[in-house]
């Protein structure tokens, strides 16, 4: 049966269009499936990263290791992984601003995380790639959507627990809160806590 979740994930995956929408301060930006060939401006986004945003994604305020970074846009047949890209400086090769991605790991659960670069924070994208990781993750057939969140990142707490998870101090490790969101109702009824524009981009 496990194998289901994993053949389904990867169908998931496969099903991810382009969504492109205008943000605030007026960047068009796309969120779309990450690809192999993303690598590259998945370095030099993680290796732009404050210390303290990579202290909270990766646990280290140092160089990530490659395999690390490889497996931000490598979903594999367990999981999906995304992007969200932004017109580089250059107006030519696009820039990877942010990233998010979950992957089964038992019968109806997965983990998820999610990454965005620090002069990107603050608009949005974490919540729509959250928000966009949930509905696939329901297609897929997970139940239970869980990740481990600093206890010192009262950010991503507090755009969790807006999207409807239960976070909650890890009883082992006081540094971490658990967050854990039931899918179902939950999942289909996300798009109604997003802004506006979240129906209507494409």
């Amino acid at each position: 049966m496990y194998g289901t979740w994993l053949g389904l994930a990867a169908q998931a995956s496969q099903r991810v269009g382009n969504e492109s929408w205008t943000l605030r301060r007026g960047e068009q930006v796309t969120l779309r499936a990450a690809q192999a060939e993303d690598g590259a401006a998945m370095r030099g986004m993680v290796e732009g990263l404050s210390r303290e945003s990579r202290y909270f994604r990766f646990l280290t305020g140092g160089r990530v290791a490659d395999g690390i970074v490889e497996g931000l846009v490598r979903a594999g047949a367990d999981g999906v992984a995304l992007v969200v890209t932004a017109p580089g400086a250059d107006g030519g090769t696009e820039a990877v601003i942010a990233n998010g991605q979950f992957v089964v790991t038992g019968h109806g659960t997965a983990e998820f995380a999610v990454l965005v670069a620090d002069a990107w924070q603050g608009q949005g994208l974490g919540r729509r790639l959250i928000a966009r990781l949930l509905q696939l993750a329901q297609a897929a057939g997970v139940r239970c959507m869980r990740g481990d969140v600093l206890s010192e990142n009262r950010r991503m707490l507090a755009i969790l627990r807006g999207l409807g998870f239960s976070c909650r101090r890890n009883p082992e490790d006081s540094y971490l809160h658990e967050a854990t969101l039931a899918l179902g109702a939950a999942a289909a009824n996300i798009a109604t806590r997003m802004p506006a524009d979240w129906a209507a981009a494409g």
